[in-house]
């Protein structure tokens, strides 16, 4: 379509060119001995003509033609839907733009939830000690004894001041019994040792606890724990009489907070007193034992008055 534009106006150009040829030949000054002279002014307006109507003709091949039909023309109107294939946006309206809507807001509630879960935040002290009761059960077994054996049921009851001393009072009930070398000395030698085990005592004491700390259990569970010492006596009755006996305690123990009711405590005894025999007049006795015991805190729960 442009060419065949082209085309016309060419033809249309060299018939303007023609007239004015013969416009100048039948001008008065143009002698007729001179016929290049009304050449020459016939070709410097056709030239001017030309450059005149040049950005006209190419401003009209340029446009589009009234009669061509517009690309937007074959677009369906606009119904309010996404087309097939577009991603509705959440401001978008329609069942689209409602689930993508509900789905955003339910992945960010999922990632918060998870968020959640991967931070945990502890507190300097899980367990509050000061002014609460703890009840001590638990048990125990005798170490470094050749001919004899015991097993201990303990019971403890603690009254905590603040959080580092503790005083309480508490009771053992021990199971004795001898050993294999108890048995080989009286085969191998003829001999016949006396026989001291322990029964029952009671005793008080006085706690300090100066370490506090925790740790991380599989990079899950954060325990804290306290190292305790105690010191303190009592009175206790073993197998070579009724007397009551007094002894010395001395230990050392260290606790776990499993919850803020309840803790774990491993704790390691030393118990001295003095047990007579029949061939002297009395001797010192050292009974050392290690064991666990459950600690069950009262009041169960725990009011912060301070921040944490």
């Amino acid at each position: 379509m442009q060419r065949t534009e082209q085309a016309s106006t060419g033809k249309i150009e060299t018939a303007r060119i023609a007239q004015l040829c013969e416009l100048a030949a039948q001008t008065p000054f143009a002698p007729a001995t001179r016929p290049w002279v009304a050449r020459a002014v016939a070709l410097w307006l056709a030239c001017g003509i030309s450059v005149a109507a040049t950005p006209s003709a190419a401003v009209a091949a340029d446009a589009p033609s009234a009669e061509k039909p517009s690309a937007t023309d074959d677009k369906p109107a606009d119904s309010g839907k996404p087309a097939d294939g577009a991603v509705a946006q959440p401001g978008d309206g329609g069942e689209a733009g409602a689930k993508r809507t509900a789905l955003t807001r339910e992945l960010a509630e999922q990632g918060e939830a998870e968020l959640f879960k991967s931070v945990q935040a502890f507190q300097q002290r899980y367990l509050v000690k000061a002014h609460r009761v703890e009840l001590q059960l638990g048990g125990a077994s005798s170490m470094a004894d050749p001919l004899f054996h015991h097993y201990s049921a303990d019971v403890d009851l603690l009254f905590h001041i603040n959080e580092h001393w503790a005083v309480g009072a508490g009771g053992a009930k021990w199971f004795g019994g001898t050993k294999t070398g108890f048995d080989q000395i009286q085969n191998d030698f003829g001999l016949f040792p006396e026989k001291s085990t322990l029964q029952a005592g009671g005793h008080g004491f006085v706690e300090f606890s100066p370490i506090v700390g925790k740790f991380a259990v599989f990079s899950q569970w954060v325990l804290q724990i306290d190292g305790y010492g105690m010191l303190g006596g009592g009175g206790l009755r073993t197998s070579r009489g009724e007397t009551i006996k007094p002894y010395g305690l001395l230990g050392v123990g260290l606790r776990f907070h499993t919850s803020r009711w309840l803790s774990l405590s491993l704790e390691l005894r030393d118990i001295v007193y003095q047990e007579g025999y029949l061939n002297s007049d009395s001797r010192v006795m050292q009974q050392v034992f290690g064991g666990i015991k459950l600690g069950f805190w009262l009041p169960p729960t725990v009011q912060y008055k301070f921040p944490r």
